[in-house]
């Protein structure tokens, strides 16, 4: 009989060890919990942060990139619309020229005294025209003149003239070639005056 009162006593004290083991070890799983479920708190806050300052960042950037372009977009506008008035102005003027005026402007700057004897390629002008004109300059010395198109016998920016005129004149040899074209004439027109032409036309208000 006293040895099963022992054995009774024996199996409380193992229960009541076991409990206060099991109580302690689920403190300390709730103690590492509430660390972990901190430590990820704090880490999504940290993550949450970042990224705020990290879009703040991107806004700001992007505000003064929006600042820089809108003062050059505009000046690209004015420039375009200075550049087209100019245009449609010259398109005005040649077409009050006749095109024996046209063909002179467009030779404006070559010299017909050329020991060269050369064959014409003509686009925009009459090709009747344009050799009537150049058998006056050059007398036997052009070969002959035919018609081409804009670009296509050499490279040429096109202006947005309403209609490119012009005449290629090239050896025999092809080791001379010039370009007698009303684009040379109004490159370099607005190479050196395009500031002047645009004060005549808007008074130096753009």
């Amino acid at each position: 009989m006293q040895e099963l009162r022992s054995t009774d006593i024996l199996d409380k004290e193992i229960q009541a060890d076991a409990r206060k083991k099991a109580e302690r070890m689920l403190q300390k799983a709730d103690r590492d919990c509430e660390t972990l479920i901190a430590s990820v708190e704090a880490d999504i806050q940290k993550a949450a942060d970042e990224k705020k300052a990290f879009f703040n960042n991107k806004l700001n950037s992007f505000e003064t990139d929006r600042k820089a372009v809108v003062p050059l977009e505009k000046e690209r506008f004015k420039v375009s619309f200075i550049q087209n008035a100019i245009i449609q102005n010259i398109n005005k003027y040649l077409e009050g020229l006749s095109e024996e005026k046209r063909l002179e402007l467009a030779s404006r700057n070559f010299d017909f005294k050329t020991e060269h004897k050369v064959n014409a390629y003509v686009y925009g002008f009459s090709p009747d025209a344009a050799k009537k004109f150049l058998s006056k300059k050059l007398g036997d010395k052009l070969l002959s003149c035919s018609e081409t198109k804009f670009g296509a016998f050499v490279l040429e920016e096109d202006l947005g003239l309403s209609k490119p005129e012009g005449m290629i004149l090239e050896s025999e040899d092809k080791k001379f070639r010039r370009r007698l074209t009303i684009n040379e004439v109004i490159e370099k027109l607005l190479d050196t005056n395009r500031a002047e032409l645009s004060t005549t036309l808007f008074g130096g208000d753009l």
